[in-house]
């Protein structure tokens, strides 16, 4: 028993009516030696021996009695110290006895909450900080991760959480600030700005802490630290009483109501807040000075249009009686030069398309509040068709990418077509065919002139509206993010690879079904769940209308559905041009002198569709073959920069992607030489005729009635057949070759990729990597000396699933086969299929 004395023990207790007894008892006078009296002693009957009185002295006596027995003797006659003082202002806003504010998490129950017991797990191996070798560990630790793994519990130091590496307080931060700031006329000037936007101190307080995370690179903490008090008068203590004598502080709704109660601890509290880093690489073809040179072409290409257009109302822009008689830079500059331009311009904005789809998601999920799931790591513009690419992209509201897209399509599309159209050879096709030897003349057609300036205009607009977007907000990236390792190197941090349980072969769809509850944040470059904002059940259901995903598990344009479709198109478009040279069809092009090329920029548009499929794809058909390189985890052609790719991958000996990469070049040069067909006036069998003719009649003059040239009819129609040709046998054998499912699902998403990695033992090589480069991942795992596959393996928590992971792997993937199923039927989730 506890007293403000110290404790009382039994004895004390059951003597305590004795005692007081004895204090009412009247008493003779005091003892002159009160030595020999004992208030509490009981009357000895005998003698004691002074040999057991010094036995008894000698005996050690128990230090808490001790203290107890010097307590109560300086406790009759002293008064009690008071060892703490009370701050009595807070009296007013002390909280009612017996209240309890239950919060969120505690007024809800997890449904999914792990049943785990304490004593189950008796250690806990995330704590090691070697990375985890499975081929050390014992069969009892390997049981023992097993469990903790099924549990929900990452090991090896994956879900180890981000721990801030400085700790600064407010005070200290803001005076190096004030210390570091140089008093010059242009921070004098930025200082009036500041204190005209009225800032406040603790959003001061947060721009300063973030510039200091983002000058160290690091997360630091800062402890908020309060302003001092004010005086508080203490000479009353009754408090409010709201002037009707009624109090403040209705007790009987106290608990209804907890929110109207502000509580007031008695000792200061301290606000930490916790400031990540924002990092903000962004490829070349993303940064300002190119997406300034990019609109400062658009501009300078439609003036420039405009500027011959008005020059050729004056005077044609090039005149002669025959093609033959003009010198060749000046045919190579009407001829040739405006479609090689126009051309290189789509190619220049096709890089940056490229890369605002890939890096999308990381710019959504670096925003404060993180996105949705369906926003983010779960969204494909990869393989989604270009032409429907914008429509899908103002759906997510993700304005970069449409402006991005449109403008692509403006550029590949319709400038080629545009330029094509424009440039018209004087005079009309009836006159020059009456009298050859007339002299002829380039000139710029007015309406389709001013439809081409329109749209590089345009252009130059969406690239304005493009680099104020890509300006205005930091991607959360340190370094580029390629491949599998890259996604693998950025979840290991979070539990995030927990939400993906049980998706090993779930399709799209079921992805966005369990995930669609869930926001995501990028955070000091690692992937993590964001629990600060609340989901309604609408923002849940919003993108459930957008998710009807086809169950094969390979872009569209890499199956025969689209395939078919596709070579006989081009064949098609092969056996058209020699009908339309060589039959009297010509007249065609003559009336629609944009229609050739119009076919041309279609074969370029869907065979870009299909080497985007096949670049995607390669990295995860090397794994599938198992006993992959670890540079197959670093491998991406996603992004890769136009014409580069063939020799990149060439190098890489991955033949077929050479193939198809150079399949877009050749699509390129497909459209010069088709935009050249429809300035012959004279047929093909014109041409044929002169040359299978006798010296004699060597010169025939309705040759000279176009600006054809023997030479360049000819060059154009054997590069253009031979073209065609080309892409026919590299999409024959592309189907050929990776028409075969392979994979669960397409690895088109951030989403989709973690399906395959959540459980893969090879995630404790990527511990701590999240800010590596491609290169110095690629030099860590090469250095491990591992293999990788995708197919079937036991996971961490012994499990069998199916993704990628480090040799020896379980089984090979065949795709409409769970192997899981088959192999462990009491572990697997029907519910699923």
């Amino acid at each position: 028993m506890l007293t403000p004395l110290g404790p009382i023990d039994a004895s004390a207790k059951n003597n305590e009516t004795s005692s007081l007894a004895s204090e009412n008892v009247p008493t003779g006078p005091a003892s002159p030696t009160p030595k020999s009296f004992k208030r509490f002693s009981k009357p000895s009957s005998a003698c004691t021996p002074p040999s057991a009185t010094d036995a008894m002295r000698s005996q050690p006596t128990h230090k808490r009695f001790s203290q107890r027995n010097s307590l109560l003797k300086r406790s009759r006659d002293a008064s009690i110290p008071e060892e703490e003082d009370f701050d009595l202002s807070l009296l007013s806003t002390a909280m009612p006895m017996g209240f309890h504010v239950k919060t969120a998490s505690e007024a809800t129950e997890d449904e999914d909450a792990p049943m785990v017991s304490p004593t189950g797990i008796p250690f806990d191996l995330s704590s090691f900080h070697e990375p985890m070798n499975s081929e050390t560990l014992t069969p009892a630790m390997r049981a023992q991760r097993n469990r903790q793994e099924a549990a929900g519990i990452l090991t090896g130091g994956l879900g180890a959480g981000f721990t801030p590496d400085s700790t600064i307080t407010s005070a200290d931060l803001m005076a190096e600030q004030e210390q570091s700031q140089s008093m010059t006329t242009a921070s004098r000037l930025s200082r009036r700005l500041t204190l005209r936007n009225g800032l406040s101190r603790a959003a001061t307080l947060k721009d300063v802490a973030q510039n200091e995370a983002n000058r160290r690179g690091e997360v630091i903490e800062v402890i908020v630290q309060d302003p001092p008090d004010a005086p508080v008068d203490i000479s009353s203590f009754a408090g409010h009483t709201g002037g009707n004598n009624q109090p403040t502080l209705d007790f009987d709704h106290v608990d209804s109501s907890p929110q109207s109660i502000k509580k007031k601890g008695t000792f200061k509290s301290t606000n930490v807040e916790v400031f990540y880093p924002q990092a903000n690489w962004k490829p070349f073809s993303m940064r300002a000075p190119y997406l300034t040179a990019l609109i400062i072409i658009s501009v300078v290409l439609g003036a420039g249009e405009e500027y011959l257009y008005q020059k050729s109302r004056r005077s044609p822009l090039f005149s002669f009686t025959s093609p033959d008689a003009m010198k060749t830079w000046d045919y190579f500059c009407f001829k040739y030069l405006p479609t090689l331009v126009a051309v290189t311009y789509g190619v220049l904005w096709q890089i940056t398309d490229f890369e605002v789809k890939r890096l999308e998601a990381y710019y959504q999920l670096s925003r404060k509040g993180g996105a949705l799931a369906a926003e983010s790591i779960n969204v494909d513009y990869i393989t989604f068709f270009n032409v429907l690419r914008p429509f899908r992209a103002l759906l997510f509201r993700h304005y970069a990418v449409a402006v991005s897209s449109i403008s692509t399509l403006l550029a590949v599309s319709l400038v080629p077509t545009l330029q094509s159209a424009s440039v018209v050879l004087i005079p009309s096709r009836a006159e020059r065919k009456a009298d050859p030897s007339v002299l002829k003349g380039i000139v710029i057609s007015g309406s389709w002139s001013r439809l081409l300036s329109v749209t590089l205009w345009l252009c130059a607009i969406c690239g304005c509206i493009l680099l104020w977007q890509l300006e205005r907000r930091h991607s959360g990236l340190v370094a580029d993010v390629k491949g599998v390792a890259g996604i693998a190197a950025m979840a290991n941090r979070s539990h995030i690879l927990m939400d993906f349980k049980d998706m090993d072969t779930a399709t799209p769809d079921m992805i966005h079904q369990k995930l669609k509850a869930h926001r995501y944040t990028l955070r000091n470059s690692s992937l993590a769940p964001e629990h600060s904002i609340v989901l309604t059940q609408a923002d849940r259901d919003k993108y459930d209308q957008h998710q009807h995903h086809d169950k094969n598990p390979h872009p569209l344009f890499l199956r025969l559905r689209a395939g078919v479709p596709f070579v006989l198109s081009m064949l098609l478009f092969t056996i058209l041009i020699p009908i339309i040279l060589f039959t009297p069809a010509k007249t065609i092009t003559d009336k629609a002198p944009w229609l050739l090329t119009l076919g041309a920029v279609s074969i370029k548009l869907c065979w870009g569709s299909l080497e985007t499929a096949i670049r995607m794809i390669e990295p995860f058909y090397i794994l599938s073959r198992r006993h992959a390189s670890p540079k197959a985890l670093t491998l991406d052609y996603t992004a890769m920069a136009f014409g580069w790719l063939s020799i990149r991958a060439l190098l890489n000996g991955h033949h077929l992607v050479a193939a198809v990469g150079m399949g877009s070049v050749l699509a390129e040069i497909l459209t010069v030489c088709v935009t050249s067909f429809s300035s012959a006036v004279a047929g093909g069998n014109d041409f044929l005729s002169r040359a299978t003719a006798r010296p004699a009649a060597d010169s025939l003059p309705i040759l000279d009635s176009g600006a054809e040239t023997f030479a360049s009819f000819w060059a154009s129609f054997f590069l253009g057949m031979g073209i065609l040709a080309t892409l026919g046998i590299i999409a024959t054998v592309a189907y050929a070759r990776r028409r075969h499912a392979f994979l669960p699902r397409q690895p088109s998403s951030i989403a989709s990729i973690l399906a395959f990695i959540y459980q893969s033992k090879m995630l404790y090589d990527f511990v701590g990597t999240e800010k590596l480069d491609n290169a110095q991942m690629e030099e860590r795992l090469v250095g491990l000396g591992k293999r990788y596959g995708l197919g079937w393996f036991k996971g961490r928590d012994g499990e069998m699933h199916c993704g990628v992971d480090e040799e020896e792997l379980t089984g090979w993937y065949r795709h409409g086969r769970n192997e899981k199923a088959v192999g462990m039927p009491w572990s697997t989730n029907w519910q699923d299929y």
